[in-house]
């Protein structure tokens, strides 16, 4: 992640990293296949790069949660379970804020790449034009009306995973002060002893 002493280290930075790397990797099959018109190849990379990108973030979130006094179990994290912890002790994250922003339905970048992620396994996420060669991905493989993104399927998957970077960054940053608010509000609480 970085040597700032102001952003917090998670305590899973080797898995959120090997991840990332992971999805990177994918992203050069998506590439070669492109170059060398292997559809099947394309698309399955471009899955494996999607799944791999939610992956680091899901990573980064139980790297959140560890930070956590008595922390969910890792087949509990998710953004919706982070959430209500917070709401149990009625105190703000931050963290959750941030990623719930890039949740908004048909808004948010990440809820575009939950689609497709959960379409993968009813409709192909690469769109070939065959009179052009052309070749895109599709917003919702599900809702074709919803159209295409922006640039190459290289172009796109290769800022998709500058974001969940920048993400999982963000999320070590403001984790430090999210725990401590966490802290002192689940001390208010009635019979509480953290």
């Amino acid at each position: 992640m970085t040597d700032d002493p102001a952003i917090l280290k998670l305590p899973n930075e080797t898995q959120i990293a090997l991840r990332l790397a992971g999805a990177r990797d994918q992203l050069t099959l998506v590439v070669d296949a492109l170059r060398t018109h292997r559809p099947s190849l394309a698309e399955s990379a471009t899955c494996a790069v999607i799944d791999q990108a939610l992956k680091t973030l899901t990573a980064a979130l139980h790297g959140f949660n560890l930070l956590l006094p008595q922390p969910l179990p890792a087949e509990r994290v998710t953004w919706r379970n982070l959430r209500a912890r917070f709401v149990a002790v009625q105190a703000e994250s931050a963290v959750l804020d941030l990623v719930e922003e890039h949740l908004r339905p048909r808004v948010g970048w990440l809820w575009w790449l939950d689609r497709k992620e959960h379409a993968s396994a009813f409709a192909p996420l690469l769109r070939v034009d065959s009179e052009t060669g052309s070749v895109a991905i599709w917003r919702d493989p599900l809702d074709p009306t919803a159209g295409v993104e922006a640039g190459t399927p290289d172009e796109y998957l290769a800022s998709v995973l500058d974001r969940i970077e920048e993400l999982t960054r963000e999320i070590a940053r403001l984790a430090r002060k999210d725990v401590e608010t966490f802290r002192q509000a689940a001390r208010r609480q009635p019979g509480r002893m953290l």
